[in-house]
């Protein structure tokens, strides 16, 4: 496929801009490194103009009846699903990060899917009557928006998160200015195009591209913004929490995960097999929720190890543009393969053993690192608690349910863990006394639109989907009705 150099506009206040430096970023294929785009490098002004749209433009949506907010949005949502937008949309999302094409594809239809489930909550935002303790009056409680909220969406899945964000917090009445990912930032600038089509009022959505360092902090720093909703890394995550701290401005963070997968000893292999190898190497390992360690119930080690290297060996990997349905494309960029690499060596030099994989792959490019299974891991190694992001699993032996409940619970993170039993009581003990906010049994991990996203520990703060991911976006307020 011949890919012609494409340069975006920010989109601020219902139109298409430059920035007011006329500078841009570059955007770079991982696969080959091949410039594939550029989009504007906004200065602080810019980023300043694109808040003071937006809070200009609540001060009218706000009043709009919820339902007509989501007529608006199934507009826009719509025109995601054609076909055109979405070829469109998914290209940038494989030119920028590297996705295979059919994944992209899919999170592009999947996404405007999950926003057509949110736009069913405008009808459904409620609030209380609670009785007084004087006589003739009532306790009224009902939400409210908050005002200017603050998207900032990551690179591995740059399209899903960022509906998964804007819908509800515009469905409550709120506006929204979202920055993407330096590294994936052209998807979103494609998806501005529906936005325009659907004739949603000005202000509304804003998109802002550019340095960290300039529009991050513009955005994060501001005293005229009500909310910061971020996915991404902890490390960024922290950053973010003291730069609103500064203004108390709320903030819904999910950060990043080291996703335990425990195998008993009466595990259906076939499944657990399966469901670690997708749990792993879904977007090449780069999924907050991944499964990053496994442990195996000692007498089952050897059967389940078997099982899962052969078909860690039979996944196909590729350039993602070439063929769009290779089960494994790249990574993000050169450094992140170094990084990983670093890690898997460190291990090694640690005590494990590498079964598969293990050196990059440089045939394919310089971003291609193999599906890789290490052996012989301890709980004290650092792969075992650092959080690899990349196509990298370490397998640790336990005996007892307390030992592999004492070992997954040993991490700073606490956002998915999964459980492969058929055993009652196992599945009673270990989804009590796992610390993290979801767990998966007998399955792949991956959320479902009406359950809630959230992390425990450093894994976050608030969360994402449902009704409690939608109330996030709301603030309550009490009534005493004296009559």
């Amino acid at each position: 496929m011949n890919v012609r150099l494409k340069q975006y506009k920010a989109y601020i206040n219902g139109q298409f801009r430059n920035s007011s430096t006329h500078t841009w970023l570059d955007v770079f294929y991982p696969a080959t490194g091949k410039l594939v785009g550029q989009v504007p490098a906004c200065s602080k002004e810019d980023t300043e103009e694109a808040i003071e749209r937006a809070k200009q433009a609540y001060k009218h949506w706000r009043t709009i009846p919820s339902y007509q907010r989501a007529e608006y949005l199934l507009k826009f949502l719509k025109l995601m699903k054609n076909e055109e937008h979405l070829h469109d949309i998914a290209l940038a999302i494989t030119l920028e990060m590297g996705k295979p094409l059919s994944a992209a594809k899919s999170e592009v239809y999947y996404a405007a899917e999950l926003g057509e489930y949110q736009t069913q909550w405008a009808r459904r935002i409620e609030g209380e009557i609670v009785d007084s303790d004087n006589p003739n009056e009532k306790i009224l409680m009902y939400r409210e928006p908050l005002g200017v909220v603050i998207a900032i969406v990551p690179w591995n899945f740059p399209i899903y998160v960022l509906i998964r964000k804007i819908v509800p917090a515009i469905i409550c009445g709120n506006t929204v200015v979202i920055k993407p990912s330096v590294k994936s930032p052209m998807s979103a600038l494609e998806l501005a195009k529906c936005i325009e089509q659907s004739r949603l009022p000005k202000g509304i959505i804003n998109i802002v591209t550019g340095l960290d360092e300039v529009v991050g902090e513009t955005l994060t720093s501001s005293n005229q913004i009500n909310m910061v909703t971020f996915t991404g890394s902890t490390k960024v995550g922290k950053r973010i929490m003291e730069k609103c701290a500064q203004n108390m401005v709320r903030v819904s963070l999910e950060l990043g995960g080291k996703a335990p997968a425990i195998v008993m000893e009466d595990a259906d292999l076939d499944l657990a097999v399966e469901a670690i190898k997708g749990g792993r190497l879904a977007n090449s390992g780069q999924v907050c929720n991944n499964t990053e360690r496994v442990y195996v119930h000692r007498s089952i080690k050897e059967e389940f190890t078997e099982r899962l290297l052969k078909k860690f060996q039979e996944v196909s990997i590729g350039d993602g543009l070439k063929n769009p349905d290779v089960e494994m494309s790249c990574l993000i960029s050169p450094q992140d393969v170094q990084r990983v690499h670093a890690m898997v060596q460190e291990a090694v030099q640690e005590g494990a053993e590498i079964l598969c994989g293990g050196e990059p792959l440089k045939e394919l490019g310089e971003s291609f690192y193999p599906p890789t299974l290490l052996d012989h891991c301890t709980q004290s190694m650092k792969i075992v608690h650092e959080e690899i992001f990349g196509p990298v699993l370490p397998i640790i032996t336990f005996d007892t349910l307390e030992e592999v409940i004492e070992m997954a619970n040993d991490s700073k993170y606490g956002l998915t863990s999964n459980i492969y039993t058929n055993n009652y009581k196992y599945v009673m003990e270990l989804t009590t006394k796992l610390e993290c906010g979801e767990v998966y049994v007998n399955r792949q991990q991956g959320e479902a639109y009406q359950g809630f996203h959230a992390g425990w520990k450093q894994s976050g703060i608030g969360g994402d989907d449902g009704k409690h991911g939608f109330e996030e976006f709301m603030q309550l307020k009490t009534v005493y009705l004296k009559y």
